[in-house]
Parts: C-alpha cells; sequence; structure tokens
C-alpha cells in the first residue's frame, strides 16, 4: 500500500476507515483537492539578542552637542596644580596652569536595507515592514555593542590592566592575551571569580576612582561561575535567598554587575575580555538615526533603509579597566 502525500497524517491509498479496501481520496494540502488548507501563524518566531550594555555603562553628556552640527568633540579636562610647602615670608611660585583634553570623534556609521514588494506587502497576514524593520533596529543596537565594547576594551590606563595592574601595588594580575595568559577562573566553594571582582575593584580604588556607580561586564560563563560559587549561600550575599534561587547577581563589592555576550572573545584561547569602571570612564554619542523608505522606481515595491552616525571614546582611562579571563583551569 503507497502513501499518500507528506503533509498531515500519513494515509494509504486503499484505506477508507473500515477496512473494506475502498480508494481514498486524498484531502491533504498536497493532494488532488487539497481542501485542507496550510495555515500559517500569525506570529513571527521571534530572533534572540543581547541586551546592550553601552547604553548602562557609558555616559552620554556630549550628545547634545553634536546632535545637529560637527563631526568632533574637544573635552578638556582640569588641569592639575603643585602643592607646595609653605613658610612665613616665603615666596610663592605661581604655576600656569594647562590643561590636557580628549577628543571625541563622531565617525562611525552603521546601516541596515531592505526591498519589499508591494504585493507582498499587501498580501501577507504579517505587518512584514514593521516586523523586518524592528528586527534591524535589534541588529543595529547588537552590532554597536560589539564595536563599543571592543573598542574601549582597547582604552584602560596602563596600571588598569596586564599582569601587574594596580597604580600603587603593580602586583594585581588582571591577565594578558595568548594562549595560558587570561587568568584561570573557577567556580565551586573554593573558586576564585569573587576574589577576581574584588581585585579589579582595588584596582579602581588605587586610581582615587569613586566608589558609587561602579560596574563591571562579565559573560555568560562568568557569571555561571559566580552562582556556583560562594554566592550561592544567603549568609554571604545577604538577601535572604541566595543567587542559586534568584538568579539575580546584583551588587558584589561596589560593582554593579552585568551580563553580556558581545565582550571580546578569544575563541582558540577561550579567553574573555570584561571590562569594569564608571560612567565617567567611557562616552557615547549618537548623531543621527534615520530610517526611511523610498519607493522603487523601476517596480512596485518600496525601499527601507536606517543608518545610525556615533562616536565612542575612553575619557577617563584611570575609570576604567580591563581583564584577561580564561573559561576554567590553565
Amino acid at each position: 500500500m503507497a502513501t499518500i502525500g507528506s503533509a498531515g497524517v500519513a494515509r494509504t491509498a486503499n484505506y477508507d476507515g473500515l477496512g473494506l479496501g475502498h480508494d481514498y481520496t486524498n484531502y491533504a494540502s498536497n493532494g488532488a483537492t487539497g481542501y485542507i488548507p496550510v495555515l500559517f501563524a500569525k506570529q513571527m518566531l521571534r530572533n534572540f539578542y543581547e541586551t546592550a550594555a553601552y547604553p548602562l555603562i557609558a555616559n552620554t553628556d556630549y550628545t547634545g552637542q553634536i546632535k545637529n552640527v560637527g563631526d568632533s568633540v574637544i573635552i578638556r579636562k582640569a588641569p592639575t596644580l603643585t602643592i607646595s610647602p609653605y613658610t612665613v615670608g616665603g615666596t610663592l611660585t605661581y604655576q600656569i596652569p594647562t590643561s590636557t583634553s580628549v577628543e571625541l570623534n563622531i565617525d562611525t556609521a552603521q546601516s541596515w536595507a531592505f526591498r519589499l514588494d508591494d504585493i507582498d506587502e499587501l498580501q501577507s497576514d504579517i505587518g512584514l515592514m514593521k516586523e523586518f524593520s524592528a528586527a534591524a533596529a535589534r541588529d543595529l543596537e547588537n552590532a554597536i555593542d560589539v564595536d563599543c565594547l571592543s573598542t574601549w576594551a582597547a582604552g584602560p590606563a596602563t596600571y588598569n590592566k596586564g599582569a601587574t595592574a594596580g597604580q600603587i601595588s603593580r602586583n594585581i594580575n588582571l591577565g594578558t592575551s595568548g594562549a595560558g595568559n587570561g587568568v584561570a577562573i573557577t567556580g565551586g566553594e573554593s573558586g576564585n571569580a569573587v576574589d577576581f571582582i574584588m581585585s579589579c575593584n582595588q584596582v579602581l580604588d588605587e586610581q582615587n576612582i569613586p566608589s558609587e556607580g561602579r560596574w563591571i561586564v562579565l559573560p555568560s560563563w562568568f557569571i555561571t561561575m559566580l552562582k556556583t560559587g560562594v554566592l550561592r549561600r544567603a549568609d554571604v550575599t545577604g538577601d535572604g535567598s541566595g543567587v542559586i534561587r534568584t538568579g539575580v547577581v546584583g551588587m558584589i563589592d561596589k560593582f554593579m554587575v552585568l551580563r553580556n555576550n558581545n565582550l571580546p572573545w578569544d575563541g582558540t584561547n577561550k579567553n574573555s575580555s570584561i571590562l569594569f569602571g564608571t560612567k565617567e570612564a567611557i562616552t557615547f554619542a549618537m548623531q543621527l538615526t534615520k530610517t526611511d523608505t523610498l519607493q522603487i522606481q523601476d517596480s512596485f515595491g518600496t525601499y527601507v533603509r536606517g543608518l545610525a552616525v556615533y562616536g565612542k571614546a575612553v575619557v577617563q582611562p584611570t575609570a576604567l579597566g580591563v581583564g584577561i579571563v580564561h573559561y576554567g583551569a590553565n
């Protein structure tokens, strides 16, 4: 007996439900009659997107200044004055203050574009233009996040990174790139994930960075190491339940902990770059976000396109730190 059709329930050619051997008419959507329709869900399967970190960790103090004009902003820094001992009747030496500056360049543009036929848009039971545009906007934000985190990871002060970090101590190992050079992070009761975060805090303390508003961005695997370590215990976190129950890490040693998978990742050596600091360290400025539509000239349809023009910079390197951490023991 031959099976009819690939859609719906399998049916044999001579099945009539009564065992009498009569021929059976295939009503399936791919059969001769096609009486049974193929239905399409009115909801599209959604893509999953990383929650962008850059809006949470960077200041946007200069966005208003470049919103409508200019391609750079010169950010001036307060001068450092010399403090000298004074004795009665002594002669003062007057210093001429000089100021350094940082330049924020609006030098990055990201775009997206697609075309949509009028007939497809009309006949679809889903608002295709709306769905496609929303997906493009989320992809754009994700691309900006990857770009910003990669750029900022290269900009901390000399003693806020590397194997000899610490402006005073010079002995804090935050890891370096390459095989075997990342700080191996392990979980469990004897793990060192929390210890590493405390070392990051010490780096900022030695630069006299205020405790308020500190953040640290960690990859998902590091968060798991935290949850399987001492933070699982409510007596350590003091939250009455512990992160193993709630899944929320929250604050650790003055840091607001953020999870993000857009951090730089060296898959060959299993090293992740992690960032920590305050909003004063880094800045982001969006000059232009634009979405528009154009009628296709030689067809019936619409071009849809979007553009974002922005700049990002490290403006206070001493308030930013970077660690290179290795997944598990080296």
